[in-house]
């Protein structure tokens, strides 16, 4: 599709030279921020990159940045400009955004200039850059992507030179070494807190973590004060340990406050290689840390999670010793009860809606089903799930019984007025606010978003960590979340849609034929609510119908009535509003 694009586009401008496209019968000349004209004649012979962005954009705000340090160098060559097509809605917002640019641009005024380019190279969404050669002709339209993964390395831009940075990629990773890894063409040095330059040959032979992060990313700053007690328990030992920050950081300020408080070296702020190890290991979480063996080869991709339940002790990260911890672990889950989970040290209690304090020693007595609720007030679908959630709660405890079932509502709230109106609207058990079971809790069950279910039987032991899912789909009927219930419940659904498919004439409800199948995660076009598993589907028309509601318009059928409650317009079949 993108080669069809370019191609499109190549043929286009191949009408058009740059001073036409970017000048108008009552303009010769493009704008600098400063309100200098510039002939745009004088782009003749240079290579172009067309900047479509607006200020009202977050993602144009969070990529111009790249884009200005890949100017700022490129710009020197005397042979790259950069021309912002603004689709601010003002003059005002035009200003300040061009105000952080360094190129030019098309003046805001000319809107019909503007709305030409927009039409020329199909701009359907932004930001949105295109490269043109010297000759004015397509390069790429994707360089807002071939920017953010390989930067200034990439230029000019063409697919030869992007082959060739994959096959250089490529061949490193068959010879990887330390220097392959942390040297540059420009420096073969890290630096330290106290701004020294340690050479990167210092570092061979050693076990190496590389440490990448984001020093105003909460997540990073959490692991950062633990990764360095771990160091220092290695280091103890008198083992050959060296971890290496590789900071993703966009604030300079950020990252050397960052520096002064860690022990161990770090690449240089915004240095290349920061981008391009990133791109080396598929960066696509923070915090991240890889293991480099003595050899210089990778030992392990990311040992982060592995670091943060076991500490030190993962040392030396070898196969063999994660393979141990892995065992370790799944002897700990096969042994796990309420009180390894629920207690830590003194902390041995829950609190109730009076604010009375429940021992875990009297709470676990009649072996309770138990969920557990990580969720917050700030986050909006936590808000929007509560409601669903506390229904299910009073449906089961009617069900099974006050003494069979409990929830336990464990916060990342940001403050104890948060946590406490929140809480308020709960009809259950909670951890108090800033209790230190949980973080410990949100490692054992890998909490990485929120909100979040994790069911626990009778015995303490781990059912499901995937409950929300199972309560919007099921939910009381989903109780006690095993996979032995869902089981049946998907038999049982499969088994009564079928039935229905036998009895039930729906081909009235859809213009097309509307077959039976499965499908994961559709949304009805008859009540326009979310389904899984079986839907009836027109594949034609991207059509879906839950069983339910095929069954309950097909009944209405054959009571009489007719397909006047839908519109087909060609594309697709829809319920009349």
């Amino acid at each position: 599709m993108a080669d069809e694009l370019n191609n499109s586009l190549q043929k286009q401008t191949m009408l058009h030279d740059l001073q036409t496209i970017l000048s108008s019968s009552e303009r010769d000349y493009l704008i600098r921020n400063n309100g200098d004209q510039v002939k745009t004649d004088s782009l003749k012979g240079k290579k172009i990159g067309l900047y479509f962005s607006a200020s009202w954009c977050p993602p144009c705000r969070r990529f111009t940045p790249s884009l200005v340090d890949l100017y700022n160098e490129l710009s020197i060559k005397g042979d790259f400009e950069i021309v912002f097509i603004s689709k601010d809605r003002d003059d005002e917002s035009f200003e300040g955004y061009f105000s952080k640019m360094p190129w030019l641009a098309v003046p805001f005024s000319d809107s019909n200039g503007r709305k030409q380019l927009n039409e020329l190279f199909k701009v359907k969404g932004i930001p949105f850059l295109v490269f043109l050669d010297d000759n004015g002709e397509i390069v790429t339209s994707d360089g807002v992507k071939i920017v953010m993964e390989y930067g200034v390395e990439a230029y000019p831009f063409s697919n030869d030179r992007i082959k060739e940075i994959k096959e250089e990629e490529e061949e490193a990773r068959v010879h990887q070494s330390l220097k392959s890894l942390l040297v540059s063409k420009s420096r073969d040095y890290l630096v330290s807190s106290d701004g020294k330059k340690v050479p990167v040959t210092e570092l061979e032979g050693k076990t190496i973590g590389l440490y990448f992060s984001i020093s105003s990313y909460g997540r990073s700053t959490q692991f950062t004060r633990k990764l360095v007690n771990v160091e220092e328990q290695i280091k103890a030992k008198n083992a050959d340990f060296e971890v290496v920050m590789i900071p993703l950081d966009h604030d300079e300020e950020l990252f050397k406050k960052e520096l002064e408080t860690i022990p161990w070296l770090s690449l240089p702020f915004k240095d290349k290689s920061c981008e391009k190890l990133a791109r080396y290991f598929e960066l696509s979480s923070l915090p991240r840390l890889v293991i480099i063996g003595p050899d210089g080869k990778t030992l392990k991709s990311d040992v982060a999670e592995i670091v943060e339940e076991h500490g030190a002790e993962a040392y030396p990260f070898t196969p063999e010793r994660l393979s141990e911890l892995e065992e370790l672990d799944n002897a700990k889950r096969e042994a796990q009860t309420f009180e390894s989970v629920l207690v830590l040290g003194d902390l041995n209690f829950l609190i109730g809606k009076d604010g009375v304090k429940v021992p875990i020693s009297e709470f676990v007595v009649g072996k309770k089903n138990v969920l557990l609720y990580f969720s917050a007030h700030w986050c909006p679908p936590c808000r929007a799930f509560l409601p669903k959630l506390t229904e299910v709660y009073n449906q089961i405890k009617e069900k099974e019984g006050e003494e069979s079932f409990e929830l336990i509502f464990i916060s990342s709230d940001r403050d104890q007025a948060s946590f406490d109106s929140y809480y308020a609207t709960m009809p259950w058990l909670a951890l108090p606010f800033g209790d230190d079971r949980k973080e410990k809790l949100s490692r054992t069950f890998k909490v990485r978003g929120i909100p979040k279910l994790v069911a626990l039987g009778p015995t303490g032991q781990t059912v499901s960590e995937e409950v929300r899912d199972l309560v919007m789909r099921h939910g009381a009927k989903g109780y006690p979340f095993t996979k032995e219930r869902v089981e049946e419940l998907e038999k049982e659904e499969d088994e009564l849609t079928k039935e229905w498919a036998k009895k039930m004439k729906i081909d009235s409800l859809h213009k097309h034929e509307l077959v039976l199948i499965k499908r994961r995660n559709y949304i009805c076009d008859g009540c326009n609510e979310g389904g899984e598993t079986w839907s009836y589907y027109c594949k034609e028309c991207d059509y879906d119908l839950h069983p339910k509601c095929a069954f309950q318009g097909a009944a209405k059928e054959e009571k009489g009535s007719s397909k006047e409650g839908w519109v087909c317009d060609g594309e697709v079949c829809r319920k009349k509003a």
